[in-house]
């Protein structure tokens, strides 16, 4: 088995661990484990942009007091204000990195407004900004000398010892098993989209985090707060396609199948109010008119502003034969974000020593019960530098490594049936509308379904198979929130309770 030290190991290579990697590597030497493509992530199919109070009539006051809005209350303030204030310096340090914004034609930050926002400050890179900023960092990251990255390594176990997080487990392919041990650990492994059956994550989205932590014994909460984007693409060529918010910030409006523009029935800031608002009027419109989708209206707007702010929307939905400046574009809402996580204080750390957490991951307090659009990877990179300033003060002595644990496994063929049949449960009992009867289904599924799957005999390594445990266990997390939860708050409804 290969047995590697190193002073810092980061599991997962989204912008937050990427991030957290160039700032440790300053002080020590960094293991970044990824288990796919170092620019294969969530942050690279964000499209919108970066939440920052950099404009001549707004203030992070004003910043604070959206996110505080759209969070319905379970917002962390102390947590927000430090987000807020420290938005510009990311912004600064990410352009420092070769990242390339937009840019108006007096040379400022071109700035867009996204729903719930009070002011344009989006600052973007035309409708892909996730993939400009994930490829500038990672090609830092690549430079770094001080920066080892081992792709294709899928992480098993965090290894814990004496209470404290002192590395991971990990399968690497062509290498087999090996253990990382570090002064600090740092987990970054994203979202947990794969647990439904329509979301608008990568298929890297399987909640491997939150399964180590769980495993690991760390505190883990507000997981019934999964955020539905309202409008992805509702076509069979591209299916859970996003169309993103800032298309709607410029003018984009939402109508139903009668034509009528169906948000004045709903929310008088229409289609710019918060995205939990948005996603449940098009569901209930939707549902109202019993028809599979609703449309996005565009062609208002000058083909020549569609194709410079929106050219990768424009280009693949011509490509399908949708041209947007011509005709409206069929969406529905599907799974986009986890407003919930693993906890940490304000500098990353989680309950157990030596383990930090950033990103989708975690529960910051910054989202509350819904996030405002575009502060996910302005999270990722406030919370990145806080955890990478602490870590200066871990000490190098570490208990002694534990045993190397074989992962569970059983048949890639029976992990293909119940994920399968999961997404389905998921959809259908924890979606945009909950029931009572519906979660009391959906938990009695997911509790006898990880019974099942623990029973010997085991089978060989299989990393489907692992993630579908961790799919299982992220969705049980879900359920028993949305079970818990008594009140309809953000992106929690549960038509019983209304």
């Amino acid at each position: 088995m290969k047995q590697q030290n190193t002073d810092f190991l980061v599991i997962g290579s989204g912008l937050a661990g990427l991030t957290f990697a160039l700032k440790a590597a300053e002080i020590g030497q960094v293991t970044i484990l990824t288990k796919a493509q170092i620019q294969e992530s969530n942050t690279s199919w964000a499209q919108g942009g970066i939440a920052a109070a950099v404009g001549e009539s707004d203030s992070w006051k004003l910043h604070e007091e959206d996110t505080l809005i759209a969070g319905a209350g379970l917002c962390d303030p102390e947590a927000v204000r430090m987000l807020v204030q420290r938005a510009p310096a990311a912004i600064e340090w990410l352009e420092q990195q070769g990242t390339r914004f937009d840019l108006s034609a007096s040379n400022a930050l071109d700035l867009g407004r996204e729903g719930g926002h009070s002011r344009h400050r989006i600052v973007h890179h035309a409708d892909k900004t996730g993939w400009e900023v994930e490829r500038a960092v990672s090609e830092s990251v690549r430079k770094n000398p001080a920066i080892q990255v081992y792709e294709n390594c899928f992480v098993t176990d965090l290894l814990i010892s004496d209470g404290q997080c002192v590395g991971a487990s990990a399968k690497i392919s062509d290498l087999g098993s090996a253990q990382f041990t570090a002064k600090a650990t740092m987990l970054a492994t994203g979202g947990c989209g794969k647990v439904y059956s329509n979301t608008t994550n990568p298929r890297v989205a399987t909640g491997d985090g939150i399964a180590l932590a769980h495993n690991a014994g760390a505190t883990i909460s507000n997981m019934e707060f999964q955020q539905f984007h309202p409008t992805t693409l509702k076509h069979s060529q591209l299916a859970g396609f996003l169309i993103t918010e800032a298309m709607r910030g410029a003018g984009a409006t939402l109508r139903n199948h009668e034509g009528r523009r169906f948000m004045y029935d709903y929310d008088p800031r229409l289609e710019l109010a918060p995205r939990d608002v948005v996603a449940r009027s098009i569901e209930r419109e939707i549902q109202k008119l019993k028809t599979w989708c609703v449309y996005l209206d565009a062609t208002h707007l000058e083909s020549e502003q569609l194709k410079h702010e929106f050219p990768t929307i424009y280009q693949r939905l011509k490509e399908i034969g949708l041209e947007i400046d011509r005709q409206w574009i069929p969406v529905v809402p599907a799974q986009h974000y986890s407003c919930g996580g693993v906890n940490t204080d304000l500098v990353g750390q989680t309950s157990i020593p030596r383990l930090y957490a950033s990103g989708e991951v975690t529960c910051t307090g910054v989202h509350g019960a819904n996030r405002l659009a575009s502060n996910s990877l302005l999270e990722a990179i406030v919370f990145s530098f806080a955890a990478a300033e602490a870590i200066s003060a871990e000490s190098s002595n570490l208990p002694n490594t534990p045993e190397f644990k074989a992962p569970h496994c059983i048949p890639e063929s029976e992990a293909i049936h119940i994920r399968h049949a999961l997404q389905a449960q998921m959809s259908t009992h924890a979606g945009i509308f909950r029931t009572n009867a519906g979660l009391a289904t959906l938990k009695e599924f997911i509790d006898s379904t990880l019974i099942n799957y623990d029973e010997p005999p085991s089978a060989p390594f299989s990393a489907y198979s692992a993630e579908s445990r961790n799919l299982l266990i992220v969705a049980q997390y879900i359920a028993d929130g949305a079970i818990a939860r008594n009140v309809n708050v953000g992106l929690h409804f549960n038509a019983d309770l209304a």
